[in-house]
């Protein structure tokens, strides 16, 4: 009797122990699914735009990751909480996406408004110049009428003549092109067939060198062409004494010679056709490309230099 009451008990032992384990085993104290909602919750949560950018995912995810918690706590079937734990991480993730886009979004717009700015200081500091280089003009002009004791009409001939310089500066404004930024300079700044400047090249001399002066990181790239007249060496060594006048004008102004170079393309790149004289005028001129901010240049520009010194 006392044999069988033992049994029993060591059967319902054994029963509860094994009842014991499977409770155990069918509500873990940590769930991996959890854990990384957890997780992914907490960095939507730290993210400074998830409030404004990501409010109803963030609350959603929140609210998930409590049904889930609860879940666990309440000893719920494992898949209610791993269910509730995807949908909390799932909220967490798109929030963040959200907050991402939010962010890169604020930052194009805080770029463009900076290029704006930047923009507008560039015209408004190019306006002054133009301003100020007409005024000066003006004033020369007035001061020549004075002195030759001219009448009312030579003095603003003479203010015409001035405005007409200042608008010659136009020639100087950079072009973008394949080969980078490009001034083109005519045929006017030299006698033909010479290769000394003008006088009325030193505005563009002046400017080119306050330029230069402005952008220290920049160089110069200084090519003469010339029209189809004449033979190939002539045409070769009266491009490259042009294009060496006009560095040696900017070192005269204080730039340094080893940001300048210069080379005598002769005919090879005409702009025009050679046939009437008004394409020659065009192919006669100086072209000056500027390097990029680091001093270097695009190989469309330096190929040209390159094939001529190999010829």
């Amino acid at each position: 009797m006392k044999y069988t009451f033992r049994k029993i008990s060591l059967v319902a032992c054994a029963g509860l122990f094994a009842l014991g384990l499977f409770a155990c085993t069918s509500t873990p104290e940590r769930v991996a699914e959890l854990e990384q909602a957890r997780s992914t919750v907490a960095s939507l949560e730290s993210q400074p735009k998830a409030s404004s950018a990501a409010s109803s995912q963030l609350t959603n995810a929140r609210a998930a990751l409590e049904r889930a918690d609860a879940a666990l706590e309440n000893g719920d079937p494992l898949e209610q909480v791993r269910h509730e734990a995807y949908v909390a991480r799932r909220y967490a993730e798109i929030g963040l996406e959200m907050t991402s886009e939010a962010e890169a979004n604020e930052e194009m717009s805080q770029a463009e408004a900076r290029r704006n700015e930047v923009q507008l200081q560039a015209r408004t500091v190019e306006a002054e110049r133009a301003e100020m280089l007409a005024e000066r003009r003006a004033v020369e002009a007035e001061q020549s009428a004075r002195d030759a004791q001219a009448s009312q009409s030579v003095a603003e001939a003479a203010i015409g003549e001035a405005n007409r310089l200042a608008d010659e500066l136009s020639d100087l404004e950079a072009e973008q092109t394949e080969r980078g930024l490009v001034l083109t300079m005519g045929d006017v700044l030299f006698d033909t067939a010479g290769a000394e400047l003008k006088a009325g090249a030193e505005v563009s001399m002046d400017r080119l060198a306050e330029f230069m002066s402005e952008n220290p990181e920049r160089r110069l790239l200084v090519e003469g062409h010339t029209d189809s007249r004449g033979t190939d060496e002539f045409n070769e060594e009266l491009s490259a004494k042009r294009a060496d006048a006009v560095t040696e004008a900017l070192v005269e102004r204080g730039i340094p010679s080893e940001r300048l170079r210069s080379v005598g393309l002769g005919e090879s790149y005409p702009r025009a056709s050679n046939d009437t004289p008004a394409g020659m005028q065009q192919n006669r001129r100086v072209e000056i490309v500027v390097s990029r901010p680091d001093g270097t240049f695009p190989e469309s520009a330096e190929g040209r230099s390159i094939a001529s010194r190999q010829d």
